[in-house]
C-alpha cells in the first residue's frame, strides 16, 4: 500500500497484503498529514466511516479499515479475536514506520475493543486511541447484552429474500436500510459467530487497564452497553482515560450522531499536538 498522490478530496480504496491476508482500506485527505485509522463493528465495514472521513479536516490522513471478514478485506474461516485484528494492525501500522506523526486509532464496538487491546500492547506506535461504546463483556464479566441470533438472524433473512423480516431487526427514523443490506451481504458468518464469542473471551478491563497513551471513551447514553456506573468503575481503573457521555444517543454513535462525535475527536486529535 502506498500513499495516494490524488485529490485529498477524494475518498480512495486502498490494499493491502499482510503476512495472512489482503485487507481493504478506505482513505481520504492528505497522506503527509497524521494517519487516523477507523475501526468498525461487528457487522459493519469501513464503509461506514465514510461520512466522517469527509467531514474530518484535508490535512488528516482518514482511513477505515475492513477488518477481516468484511467487505474486501479476506475472510478466512478462523482468527477473529482480539489479538487477531492487533495483528492485522500491525501490517497496517508498518506502512506508517517512517511516518513523522504516529497514527491515532478510533474504534467503535468490538472495532473499539481492538483498538484498546492494540495500544494497550504496542504504547509506542499509537499517538492516542479513540473508544466508541465498546462492549465491556469479558471473563468474569457479565456475557455480552445481545444474542448471538440478533447479528445472524437478519444476515440469514436477507440472504434469503425475507427484506421484511430483515428490516424488522432495525429501526428508527432515517435509518439507512440499504447500506446496512451491504454491510450484512460483505461480512461472513464465521465473522460474526467467532467475533462474538471473542468479545465474551477477550480480557478487555486488562486492556484497558494497560492504556498508557492519550485516550477518550465514548459512552452512549441510549445504549445497553455502558451504564453510567460502568464509567465509575472505568475511571477507577485507568483515570488516564478521559470519559465523555453522549446522552440521548444509541450505540452507532457515529452514523446517529457524526456532527457530535466528529467534533469529539477532533478536540482529542488536537489535544495530541
Amino acid at each position: 500500500m502506498r500513499p495516494s498522490a490524488d485529490d485529498p478530496r477524494e475518498t480512495r480504496e486502498l490494499f493491502l497484503t499482510g503476512p495472512k491476508l489482503r485487507l481493504r482500506l478506505l482513505a481520504r485527505g492528505n497522506p503527509q498529514g497524521r494517519p487516523v485509522l477507523f475501526l468498525h463493528g461487528i457487522t459493519e465495514n469501513a464503509a461506514a466511516f465514510e461520512p466522517m472521513l469527509r467531514a474530518l479536516p484535508d490535512d488528516l490522513y482518514a482511513l477505515a479499515l475492513d477488518l477481516r471478514g468484511r467487505g474486501g478485506s479476506d475472510k478466512p474461516a478462523e482468527g477473529y479475536g482480539a489479538l487477531d485484528y492487533a495483528e492485522d494492525l500491525l501490517a497496517v501500522w508498518n506502512v506508517f514506520s517512517g511516518h513523522a506523526d504516529k497514527p491515532a486509532l478510533v474504534g467503535h464496538s468490538m472495532g473499539g475493543r481492538a483498538a484498546c487491546a492494540f495500544a494497550a500492547l504496542y504504547p509506542d506506535l499509537a499517538a492516542g486511541v479513540v473508544l466508541i461504546d465498546p462492549p465491556l463483556s469479558g471473563p468474569g464479566r457479565a456475557p455480552f447484552p445481545l444474542p448471538l441470533s440478533r447479528f445472524l438472524e437478519p444476515k440469514r433473512a436477507l440472504a434469503a429474500g425475507d427484506l421484511e423480516a430483515f428490516r424488522s431487526y432495525y429501526g428508527g427514523e432515517g435509518f439507512d436500510y440499504d447500506r446496512k443490506a451491504r454491510e450484512l451481504a460483505e461480512c461472513s458468518e464465521e465473522a460474526i459467530v467467532l467475533s462474538y464469542e471473542a468479545m465474551n473471551r477477550d480480557p478487555f478491563h486488562a486492556y484497558y487497564r494497560m492504556l498508557r497513551i492519550p485516550a477518550l471513551l465514548i459512552s452512549a447514553g441510549l445504549s445497553p452497553l455502558i451504564s453510567e456506573d460502568d464509567e465509575e468503575e472505568l475511571r477507577g481503573l485507568n483515570r488516564q482515560v478521559r470519559i465523555a457521555r453522549m446522552d440521548g444517543v444509541g450505540h452507532e454513535i457515529h452514523k446517529l450522531a457524526p456532527e457530535r462525535l466528529t467534533g469529539e475527536l477532533l478536540g482529542f486529535l488536537s489535544s495530541l499536538s
